[in-house]
């Protein structure tokens, strides 16, 4: 590392906060004369302050870390360089974007591509260039503590480190940390149904949210948030996903249990031993038949049995690749 590149990087960074705190004070001063400023119902007062109180949260963020990236891309059709800091969240002052959103399309070129030729999928069509520079940051409380340039398409020892300082049992924001496999199921196209497999603590919850906040990002002018819904197995697990939506931006997305979803989308009044208090018992060891059951060797034997039928029935037959005539 350059002392003079690392000198630069810090004058960048104190100019970015220098603007995120110029932002905040605004948006402050806004949110204070809202109430007597605001024309229409109450119902959109609400919606416009809970939307001010989240950028106001997400500015107070920025102070802390406004960005974990930064790549120099040159597109082939202007040969001009774009250097671009990649935030959690996006910064504009005025019309210049000082920070880009991790959502945003030229954003895929950090998770996706190596330094050299790349390309981007952009609104207008594909953007072809080359990314000259792919750089990490590690910043906390508004202080660059390191960086460090990287020229594949992720970086394994900032993910080990953000794994070792984040191993409290929340789901958290992987904005800095997202892997190549991960951001193709976040930015796969809206209209593509996706199933993701993986054993417990793989990951699936974590991408399927954030995969939700970049479509919301990107298709904002065509889906309302509240059009989206998160269908968890009981309150218990909707309880723990519950902090990551909204620091992902995300505030409107409906988040329910799966009998919850039943009951209100079939208008009856059904009643369904609750799965949080069947989590208790199973927890305090009162299980009922039914559990007992599934916990037993016989249980066992018969899916043994199944799957052998099953197999069976696969394997007895002739396998043919392809058609013949």
């Amino acid at each position: 590392m350059a002392k003079e590149d690392f000198e630069e990087e810090k004058e960048k960074l104190k100019n970015t906060l220098e603007v995120v705190e110029g932002l905040l004070d605004e948006e402050k001063k806004q949110l204070e004369n809202l109430y007597d400023a605001f024309i229409g119902n109450q119902e959109d007062l609400l919606k416009l302050l809970q939307r001010k109180n989240m950028h106001i949260n997400n500015l107070e963020f920025a102070l802390n870390k406004p960005y974990f990236a930064r790549i120099d891309f040159i597109a082939d059709d202007n040969n001009k360089k774009q250097t671009v800091y990649i935030g959690k969240n996006g910064i504009i002052d005025g019309t210049d974007i000082v920070v880009t959103d991790w959502r945003a399309p030229i954003s895929s070129l950090y998770y996706d591509s190596e330094v050299g030729k790349c390309s981007y999928e952009s609104p207008g069509g594909i953007i072809d260039g080359s990314m000259d520079l792919k750089r990490q940051y590690e910043i906390e409380n508004g202080e660059l503590l390191d960086y460090f340039d990287v020229d594949l398409v992720s970086n394994d020892s900032l993910l080990q480190r953000y794994l070792n300082s984040n191993n409290d049992a929340r789901l958290k924001s992987i904005v800095s940390t997202i892997q190549l496999e991960q951001n193709k199921v976040i930015r796969r196209n809206v209209f593509d149904n996706i199933i993701v497999q993986g054993v417990a603590g793989s990951g699936k919850t974590t991408v399927a949210l954030h995969r939700i906040a970049y479509l919301v990002y990107n298709y904002i002018e065509t889906i309302r948030q509240s059009q989206y819904l998160v269908i968890g197995p009981n309150p218990i697990f909707m309880k723990y996903i519950n902090s990551v939506l909204p620091d992902l931006d995300v505030d409107g997305v409906g988040q329910c249990t799966y009998e919850e979803f039943v009951k209100e989308y079939s208008g009856e009044d059904i009643n369904i031993r609750s799965s949080e208090k069947k989590i208790n018992n199973s927890i305090a060891g009162v299980a009922n038949d039914v559990d007992k059951f599934k916990c037993s060797m016989k249980y066992k034997e018969m899916i043994d049995g199944f799957l052998n039928f099953f197999a069976y029935g696969i394997t007895s037959s002739s396998l043919m690749i392809g058609s013949f005539e």
